[in-house]
C-alpha cells in the first residue's frame, strides 16, 4: 500500500508548493506509474514536479519519493 504524507508548504521559485513524502510502510521501491497513480488519485487535476538535485544534495538513503504540488499549471512545462 502506498502511503503519501504532506509535509507542509514551500516557498519555491514555482510559487508556494506542497510537499508529498510519498512511500511503502517497507520502503519498496516504486515504479513512475504506481508514484503518478497515487498522486492521481489523492490529487486530481492537479500539478505536480520531482526534483533531481546534484550529487552532494542527493538523499538516498530508501525508496521515498517527494514531490512538489504546485499551485496552478507550470506555464512552459507541459510536455503536450
Amino acid at each position: 500500500m502506498i502511503e503519501i504524507t504532506e509535509r507542509g508548504t514551500r516557498d519555491s521559485c514555482l510559487g508556494a508548493v506542497l510537499q508529498l513524502k510519498i512511500c511503502t510502510r517497507d520502503y519498496q521501491q516504486l515504479s513512475w506509474r504506481e508514484i503518478w497513480e497515487a498522486f492521481t488519485a489523492a490529487y486530481p487535476g492537479r500539478w505536480a514536479v520531482q526534483v533531481f538535485p546534484p550529487r552532494e544534495r542527493l538523499l538516498d538513503a530508501k525508496h521515498v519519493y517527494h514531490l512538489f504540488v504546485l499551485p496552478e499549471e507550470p506555464r512552459g512545462l507541459d510536455l503536450r
